[in-house]
């Protein structure tokens, strides 16, 4: 039998050589990959928590960041009683663990916000607040980035509810009819008077103004001529006023004085009113048809609130929560 010549001793050596030097090369790499894992976490370990949930932890420093903050809109005299601080600082992190449940929850439906509907919102925001939207957080001592930070959350939890809880609920025809008749008496017009008034500095003018207008002198010409009020343009017509819009005394005296008739001189810190109501149109009842979209709202803000307890109880029971003992705060 012909043998097979054996590769020289100096390749064999070379061989064995490389692998004995790749074999090192990656046992060093394997062992640096763990020195630099085991120094993430014991950088982690080394970060005191309160509590975590499935494992997610709430750190220490977060807890007292929540906390320092809460404690400026809390009066003094409540942080000097033990017990007190005791439910506070309980309430907090309560606050905090469900925070994290519902975080947590978001990830797992692959929920988030974009930059693009973050930005979106705060312009929405500062569409409302106009020029002094950026005042505010010098006034306030609030620091923008942080703001935004919690906005961005806010609106993730938003988010959630809507895909979690409110997407799921449906209103029934037979719904909508029950809460009508049991709730109807929420849905009447309310009592309203068409009304024009007259407004002047002093007794002295009102005086004159009663004058003109017992003469015969239309209410609107008395009006544009002598009142400072921005309606006297339009001959001080107010239009249609609703029940305790006005204050009182003027309420009390446009639903008193009877249609077409001149009220007495009125006294606010505006100055000296004279009424004249138009049209008077009582409180009354409506029908379904009228207010359909009103009570079809109702039930949702009804069936939401509910099922969102629901929702946070079913949570919370499959949360696996750990509370930490020996808290050390500042």
């Amino acid at each position: 039998m012909r043998k097979v010549n054996q590769p020289s001793n100096i390749f064999c050596f070379a061989g064995k050589s490389a692998v004995i030097l790749m074999t090192r090369f990656c046992f060093f790499y394997l062992l640096l990959s763990f020195f630099i894992v085991a120094c993430d976490k014991m950088n982690i370990f080394s970060r005191p928590h309160v509590a975590s949930v499935n494992g997610s932890k709430i750190y220490l420093d977060e807890y007292q960041a929540r906390i320092d903050k809460k404690k400026r809109l809390v009066p003094g005299n409540f942080l000097n009683q033990p017990d007190y601080m005791k439910r506070f600082e309980e309430e907090i992190l309560d606050s905090m663990i469900m925070e994290k449940i519902l975080y947590l929850r978001a990830q797992e439906l692959n929920l988030s916000v974009s930059d693009s509907e973050l930005e979106d919102k705060i312009k929405d925001i500062k569409k409302d607040y106009g020029e002094d939207f950026t005042s505010l957080f010098a006034r306030g001592d609030i620091d923008y980035g942080k703001w935004k930070e919690e906005f961005k959350n806010e609106l993730l939890l938003q988010k959630l509810i809507e895909k979690d809880v409110n997407a799921s609920i449906k209103i029934s025809e037979d719904e909508i009819k029950k809460y009508f008749e049991k709730h109807h008496s929420h849905y009447k017009s309310e009592a309203r008077v068409k009304v024009s008034q007259i407004v002047v500095r002093d007794m002295s003018t009102a005086e004159k103004v009663i004058e003109r207008l017992k003469s015969g002198e239309e209410f609107a010409k008395v009006a544009s001529d002598m009142s400072i009020s921005p309606e006297a343009s339009r001959g001080g017509e107010l239009g249609f006023i609703n029940r305790f819009v006005m204050p009182e005394p003027l309420d009390e005296t446009i639903f008193r004085i009877p249609v077409n008739t001149i009220s007495p001189i009125v006294q606010s810190s505006y100055g000296f009113h004279i009424f004249k109501v138009m049209e008077n149109q009582p409180a009354k009842e409506r029908e379904l048809a009228d207010v359909r979209e009103d009570v079809i709202a109702d039930v949702r803000i009804q069936k939401e609130e509910s099922a969102y307890v629901i929702w946070l109880e079913e949570l919370k029971k499959k949360a696996v929560i750990k509370k930490e003992t020996n808290i050390q705060l500042k």
